[in-house]
């Protein structure tokens, strides 16, 4: 659900390469960019276009698009933004995203700006404060346009006003469960619950400082399974952010996942479970929401 390929330094050349995809995985790639960096947006999303424009891969903007390329056998790839503080909350700009073939949106990264709170609190500790105005108007806007939201790095007071009593599918893209690791970045149990009740998802990120202890597969199935037993089997996919953590802070390469998936089956989750966690949860967010 989440990795930070094309806003590496040298782009693509990560854990997550073009030449390495398979039509089996759909990938989302995130833009990151500082909040008024509107050019550093502009020029990752013409790359995307430029690396995925061909006739091998397919840039999926709905649900639709997926099981187009699906059938023409075309590897499929998504655009997604971590951080959308360089639109100002301006609502048009928002709204455009959706046309320039964004399917998942964050409001905020690790730092204040004109529209919500990390949450991380400055000095340590979890950010209580929720969504300023404009952020109020950027999540409207990500809804009617349909836009999947994404609470990865946003306050609890921000995610609470998000998730209470929602009726469209929310994610979190890239965070692992508070219950195993106490962190500011890692899903509490009631944050869990609320987005099993919109119908949402939360992807484990496999950032070894978020897993806890010493990492891999062990960990990340303990993570797999507390997000099931707060929120139900329909709730865990995977997150991973790949290249968007330091080398040696991550735990799991793209081609090691089939063999992840076997050892959370030796540890005792089904091979239903393990389905639904390896797609079917975020394919059912994004034939909800994107359209």
């Amino acid at each position: 659900m989440h990795c930070d390929s094309l806003t590496l330094t040298r782009p693509l050349t990560g854990q997550v390469r073009p030449q390495e995809l398979s039509k089996d995985v759909l990938q989302c790639f995130a833009i990151f960019t500082k909040d008024d960096d509107a050019a550093a947006y502009a020029a990752a999303k013409t790359l995307f276009y430029r690396a995925f424009g061909g006739q091998k891969y397919a840039a999926i903007k709905s649900y639709g698009d997926f099981l187009s390329a699906r059938a023409e056998g075309k590897i499929p790839c998504a655009l997604t933004c971590e951080n959308i503080g360089f639109t100002g909350g301006d609502c048009g700009r928002v709204r455009e995203l959706r046309a320039d073939g964004v399917i998942m949106a964050s409001l905020v990264w690790n730092y204040e700006n004109a529209l919500a709170y990390p949450n991380v609190r400055e000095g340590g500790g979890r950010e209580g404060r929720g969504l300023k105005k404009r952020g109020r108007e950027a999540l409207e806007a990500l809804d009617a346009s349909g836009i999947i939201v994404d609470i990865s790095h946003l306050s609890d007071g921000g995610a609470e006003e998000i998730l209470k009593n929602r009726a469209i599918p929310a994610v979190a893209s890239h965070s692992c469960a508070d219950g195993v690791c106490r962190h500011p970045r890692n899903l509490t149990d009631a944050q869990l619950k609320m987005l099993a009740d919109c119908g949402g998802v939360a992807g484990v990120n496999f950032c070894k400082k978020f897993l806890g202890g010493e990492g891999g597969y062990k960990q990340i199935s303990a993570h797999i399974k507390r997000i099931i037993a707060a929120a139900g089997e329909e709730t865990p996919a995977f997150g991973s952010d790949w290249d968007g953590v330091p080398a040696g802070g991550i735990d799991v390469c793209p081609r090691n996942m089939p063999e992840l998936m076997e050892f959370l089956h030796d540890d005792g989750l089904s091979y239903a479970a393990i389905e639904k966690i390896a797609y079917k949860n975020f394919l059912r967010v994004l034939r909800e929401v994107c359209k």
